[in-house]
């Protein structure tokens, strides 16, 4: 990238000299003191001497200058190896690469209008006894250096360093955040077109007047013959103004439209990616102006969809998709709300003693794959996971999506639970793990649902007598030493036939009246027709 930034740059001058020497010796002659009749050593010697200490001067600027920048493209540093105010230095001259190149250039080109078209006529008439010249002349030559070579090999230098720099921009900025480095040289998209178009429109128009005045004056002094002459250069140097004016507008548009259109059909490409669901893209900004600033924006637009897409997937390892869509969009309220619902309580028997007698690796191992299962259940059954609290459940069905069979779904997730569970202590016998029980708990009634928490945490809970009722009810199953419970709300309001034993009535703690409850047997199967 150095080597091919460096390259570009000495063609870009190369071209602003070679138009610089057209103008002067072709097409204003004039202005040009030493066009053929001057001491060839003398001015080789100073030319040699001026272009030489230009020459040095720049590059040992820009050497000093671009040596960290390149020595990180290069990977000889990282920004992780720099502290932050260093990192943000780097970072602004990474943005800043560009203008200081051009403005190298240019101040380059501003030299050399002095030199050679200030300073050398003096220099050449105090030492060598040459004619003085009219600081008119001098002017002349100096808008020929700097004006006509000097501005377009700016424009040149800029933009093609622009266009490889950019594909080393995107190193510095992983994130895409140029717009977080502040006091960075800013050329917008409206200076950017309006500078290049007064560039390829004034330049050949001010050469062309220069070279019609200059040819109508030497007129007023010709014969007919050298007018003759004289009209036939000027169709001569119009028609190589003209192409030239025209070669150079058309290269420049080309450079300029590059400039912009790449970044906007990468963004377009980008853009469709999304449209196919695919939020796993890269999107390099390139440049710090508006069409940066939509690029960046696009970036933190995916950003947030990968974001949702977390928070979708997440959610849905606790609720059914049907309730994570229907929450995440919006149309269910959140904010705190009476509603009827079945809450659903598990938790293991005899844990702590299981705790202490195996390996904690081997405990996490076993609560993960019981968790997993019971989760399963829960979900396919549209319930929602509220908690886990060490080894017990809590889980809702009805809220915040309500159903009109909630006790069912509730009953069925229950059964659901009690099956998975017989499968899992199959495999954990192959892992010469003992069985583990679990009592679970069910019960119907009014709750307050909502989020719930402080600023810097909160989640959805319930809260209310049914919620305490139903992990008392589940406290049950140890007394009556089976694996699931229902209150005599839930088993009045299922819909679906199930297998019921009714147990005594009991009294559970916070209660002034004993809680009349069912024992779950199964679900009764349906008649053979």
């Amino acid at each position: 990238m150095r080597w091919k930034i460096t390259i570009l740059n000495t063609v870009g001058n190369l071209i602003g000299a070679l138009l610089t020497f057209l103008y002067l010796n072709y097409l204003d002659v004039g202005g040009h003191q030493y066009s053929g009749e001057d001491p060839s050593l003398p001015y080789m010697i100073y030319f040699v001497i001026g272009t030489g200490s230009i020459f040095v001067m720049v590059i040992l600027f820009v050497q000093h200058w671009t040596r960290p920048l390149y020595a990180f493209t290069a990977g000889n540093i990282q920004l992780s190896d720099l502290d932050p105010y260093a990192a943000k230095q780097l970072r602004k001259k990474a943005l800043q690469l560009v203008p200081v190149m051009t403005a190298a250039s240019l101040f380059g080109w501003l030299m050399a209008g002095f030199i050679f078209g200030m300073f050398m006529p003096i220099i050449m008439t105090m030492f060598f006894g040459l004619p003085e010249t009219s600081l008119t002349e001098s002017m002349r030559t100096f808008f020929g250096i700097f004006f006509i070579g000097g501005s377009i090999t700016g424009l040149f230098v800029y933009f093609s360093t622009e266009s490889v720099w950019r594909k080393g921009l995107s190193a510095f900025f992983p994130e895409g955040d140029l717009s977080q480095v502040r006091g960075a040289f800013r050329l917008n998209v409206k200076t950017r077109l309006v500078v290049v178009f007064l560039m390829i429109s004034l330049i050949p128009l001010l050469v062309l007047s220069i070279s019609a005045y200059t040819k109508a004056s030497a007129l007023l002094s010709a014969d007919l013959e050298s007018g003759k002459h004289i009209i036939s250069a000027l169709l001569i140097q119009i028609i190589f103004i003209t192409s030239t004016g025209t070669l150079a507008a058309i290269l420049l548009s080309l450079i300029v439209s590059k400039s912009v259109s790449e970044p906007i059909k990468e963004m377009e490409r980008a853009m469709q990616e999304v449209a196919r669901g695919n939020l796993n893209i890269n999107i390099n900004v390139v440049s710090n102006d508006e069409i940066g600033a939509l690029g960046e924006g696009l970036g933190n637009m995916v950003n947030g969809l990968k974001a949702s897409e977390v928070i979708k997937e997440s959610f849905g390892k606790y609720i059914s998709e049907e309730i994570r869509d229907e929450i995440l969009s919006g149309r269910v309220p959140l904010d705190g709300e009476m509603k009827r619902a079945t809450l659903l309580f598990s938790d293991l028997r005899d844990f702590t003693p299981f705790v202490e007698s195996t390996h904690p690796k081997q405990v996490v191992a076993i609560m993960n794959q019981y968790f997993s299962e019971m989760a399963k259940a829960i979900k396919e059954n549209n319930g929602l996971i509220l908690q886990f609290v060490g080894d017990e459940i809590e889980a809702v069905f009805g809220a915040p999506v309500y159903y009109d069979d909630h006790p069912d779904m509730a009953i069925r997730a229950a059964l659901d639970m009690q099956k998975r569970l017989v499968t899992l202590n199959q495999r954990l016998k192959a892992q010469n793990v003992k069985p583990i029980r679990h009592g679970i708990g069910v019960h119907t009634g009014a709750v307050l649902a909502g989020i719930i928490g402080s600023k810097e945490r909160s989640s959805y809970a319930l809260v209310g007598d049914t919620v305490n009722l139903a992990s008392r009810i589940q406290e049950l199953t140890k007394d009556f030493s089976c694996e699931i419970i229902l209150s005599q709300t839930t088993h009045d309001l299922i819909t679906g036939s199930y297998a019921m034993q009714q147990l005594s009535a009991m009294k559970v703690k916070g209660k002034s009246q004993e809680v009349m409850v069912y024992k779950l047997l199964g679900q009764n199967q349906p008649p053979e027709i």
